[in-house]
């Protein structure tokens, strides 16, 4: 389909006339019309209608447009992407990553980055850990972040683990206490991970060592619908640092939980990563967030 014709159907539209859009384009009048008449006979279906002598988009003319400014829409972002490899100026990264990261980690990392490259594109794709090590070995990616395990051969990776945080909310009894152990939610309603998932098994055996049932009356497959539901006062969830810091200011109370349980994700790339500014710069600030000390209780605000 011819580019030309798709623009003058566009300007016809957005200038609701064809003697505007031939003064948009720089062309006669009759060189409008004739290009329309080219497109409906290419399309088989009227573009317009005459409503009162005025010329109006019909029903199928105005779900086509639809189509067509999104279609003009990606071969302008094509050209300018066209120009910025010409002029080796191109920065753009594609990053996987598993729910938890790509809502309580990379948000922070992304803003970092624009405000450092503020032509910098940034793709991110949320997946399962299990959809991310299968996309990392299509290749359609940069970086990918995972939970741990994981089992990925000729791949550089990084390990980080954080301590699992009780939170709960920030008007619950239980915050006035600096530490919570499982034996303190013996009363409470507890939000769990499936324990099929590692983390939600860990979570289990830690209250059956400590002797106290672990019964949740809510299972989320997420920390962040955990945390959301803790701060509306559904229950006391355990979930990972990163998120609980995440969504404290939802009103959530974070406290520290015993026994430690840790939690692992896994950072990984190509042995031979692209040599592009972007992509060492966005390392290393994923590097400082996630090895970024959190401050003690008493220096965290809950509310």
């Amino acid at each position: 389909m011819d580019i030309k014709l798709l623009e003058t159907f566009q300007a016809v539209i957005e200038s609701q006339s064809m003697t505007g859009a031939a003064r948009v384009l720089g062309v006669t009048q009759p060189a409008i019309s004739t290009q329309i008449a080219r497109l409906e006979a290419q399309v088989g279906f009227a573009l317009f209608e005459r409503v009162n002598g005025r010329l109006k988009a019909s029903r199928q003319g105005r779900l086509f447009y639809a189509e067509v400014r999104n279609a003009l829409g990606m071969i302008e972002r094509l050209a300018q992407d066209a120009d910025t490899i010409r002029k080796g100026t191109s920065e753009t990264i594609t990053v996987a990553s598993h729910p938890s990261a790509s809502i309580s980690i990379l948000p922070a990392v992304v803003a970092e980055l624009r405000q450092r490259r503020p032509m910098a594109r940034i793709r991110m794709i949320n997946r399962t850990s299990e959809e991310v090590r299968a996309i990392f070995e299509t290749g359609a990616v940069d970086v990918a972040i995972a939970e741990w395990p994981i089992h990925i051969p000729d791949i550089s990776l990084k390990r980080y683990k954080v301590p699992c945080m009780a939170v709960l909310p920030a008007t619950h009894p239980l915050a006035d206490k600096k530490v919570i152990a499982p034996a303190d939610l013996t009363d409470t309603p507890l939000i769990g991970m499936p324990v099929t998932r590692l983390i939600g098994h860990q979570v289990q055996n830690a209250f059956i060592e400590c002797d106290v049932g672990f019964t949740p009356m809510i299972e989320s497959e997420y920390f962040s619908s955990m945390c959301a539901l803790a701060a509306t006062g559904c229950g006391v969830g355990i979930v990972d640092r990163w998120s609980a810091e995440m969504f404290q200011p939802l009103g959530l109370a974070v406290r520290s939980f015993q026994p430690t349980i840790l939690y692992e994700i896994g950072v990984f790339t190509r042995p031979n990563p692209p040599a592009t500014p972007i992509f060492d710069e966005f390392m290393a600030l994923l590097d400082q967030r996630l090895k970024a000390p959190y401050p003690e209780t008493s220096e965290r605000g809950d509310g």
